[in-house]
């Protein structure tokens, strides 16, 4: 066991290093990309997806741009090119601009910042993590940063009912998650491979509302690898998806869950079951996060080829204070969202004077989990709800509780890279064992 623990500790020091020198390597021009852009076609363009190249960087950037009714979605996902010698690295995020009826500029963002396996032991169906007071219920941080292949779903306009609606996709396939002791962190503990990580998504304008639906699919687990001598099981135990979100307006703003003024950073409770979050700007009512509803889980009967069953539970889902997150986390940017900061210039994008983006857990405006209490490694299916009020005039009932600042956590480049070569050196093994 020390032995096994000492190689791991080798291999993710020099990956770290081996990972600046890789991503240093590949200059941009070896991006050879048919119709790839630069900056997007944000002026009079109603829908439109593609590919758009960072400033030296060897990962080019998918797109999906909506320009519609006053407002503006804009969805990220970065992804290799087929002669690329690693694994696809996972890094998203999406966001939507609009306007108040004085003219106020708003942007919110929601990006999924982890997964995280725990066991249920209360019954209460989330995790119970007080990292100040050293408890949690939470077992292990998943990093799933590098998958096999990848394909997408370009934006493309659907009339439902008389109402439009723009839909696009990108999947992950054969996604390598690394599980972290959620106490100590060091090491990995076990390697996972997830079938896929599914994301879809339905944006439509009704009136002076806009609803943007989720769709996403965590494949079932596939392979799974214990790096130590421990007797590892996913049979009981649960996930969680940690979300991170921005938002930036030039207008003071609040944060309430469920009609309760919600402050991160200060909060009492490390974490507090929402059914609804919602964020006000100069009491202004302007976006819902909807969150509850049920989800789906796929459960195989036996180890012969039969159809799965077909399971449905109720999600959960809780706003997350800072203390609900160990310091090890919180005090990192969020994974892969350092890919998108050039492509994040908001004043190109929509116009005016916007602050530079600052991306961490510190100054986010809603962290919170989605809970999934029945999991034991299988497929899941679920589908929250963002609600934008446009042009919104309605007053809202409560007063300000913290002054402006853009929030949105992200991460560096190293940590993809880093785990994308583990992945390499396993596979690598298993080639030299075979």
């Amino acid at each position: 066991m020390i032995k096994t623990t000492f190689r791991l500790s080798v291999l993710a020091l020099v990956g770290v290093l081996l990972a600046t020198l890789c991503l240093n390597a590949f200059p941009q021009a070896k991006v050879n990309l048919v119709n790839a852009i630069t900056t997007l076609p944000v002026d009079g363009t109603e829908y439109a997806s593609g590919t758009v190249i960072p400033e030296n960087s060897p990962l080019p950037i998918w797109y999906n741009w909506i320009d519609t009714s006053g407002t503006q979605v804009l969805y990220y996902a970065i992804y290799t090119t087929p002669n690329y010698s690693y694994p696809v690295p996972i890094a998203n995020l999406v966001g939507q601009h609009f306007r108040l009826t004085d003219g106020t500029q708003v942007f919110i963002a929601s990006a999924l910042s982890g997964l995280e396996v725990y066991r249920d032991l209360n019954g209460d169906g989330i995790p119970q993590s007080d990292f100040a007071m050293g408890e949690s219920e939470i077992l292990y941080f998943m990093y799933t940063n590098t998958s096999d292949s990848f394909s997408m779903t370009p934006v493309e306009k659907v009339m439902q009912n008389s109402t439009p609606h723009y839909k696009w996709g990108f999947t992950y396939e054969n996604v390598h998650g690394f599980l972290q002791n959620a106490g100590t962190r060091l090491g990995v503990d076990v390697s996972v491979v997830l079938d896929r990580i599914g994301l879809s998504y339905d944006f439509s304008v009704e009136g002076n509302i806009s609803k943007l639906k989720t769709n996403f699919e965590i494949g079932k687990v596939a392979e799974l690898t214990v790096h130590d001598s421990s007797q590892f099981s996913l049979e009981g135990l649960s996930l969680a998806l940690l979300y991170a979100t921005a938002t930036y307006t030039s207008k003071p703003y609040s944060t309430y869950v469920d009609g309760q003024a919600y402050n991160p950073t200060t909060a009492a409770d490390s974490a507090v079951e929402a059914d609804l979050a919602q964020v006000q700007v100069d009491n202004v009512e302007a976006y819902d996060f909807v969150f509850g509803g049920n989800y789906t889980l796929h459960r195989d009967d036996t180890n012969e080829t039969h159809q799965a069953t077909v399971e449905t539970y109720e999600a959960k889902a809780v706003a997350v204070t800072l203390s609900g997150i160990p310091m090890t986390i919180r005090i990192n940017p969020i994974n892969g969202m350092g890919f998108f900061r050039n492509k994040l210039d908001l004043a190109d994008l929509f116009g005016g004077s916007w602050q530079s983006f600052e991306l961490d857990y510190e100054t986010s405006s809603l962290i919170y989990r989605i809970c999934f209490p029945a999991w034991d490694g299988m497929q899941i299916e679920h589908d929250p709800v963002y609600v934008g009020y446009i042009l919104s005039s309605t007053n809202g009932s409560h007063a300000n509780e913290f002054p402006v600042t853009l929030v949105f956590a992200a991460s560096t480049a190293t940590v993809v890279a880093l785990l994308a070569l583990f992945s390499i050196l396993k596979k690598r093994k298993r080639s030299a064992e075979a």
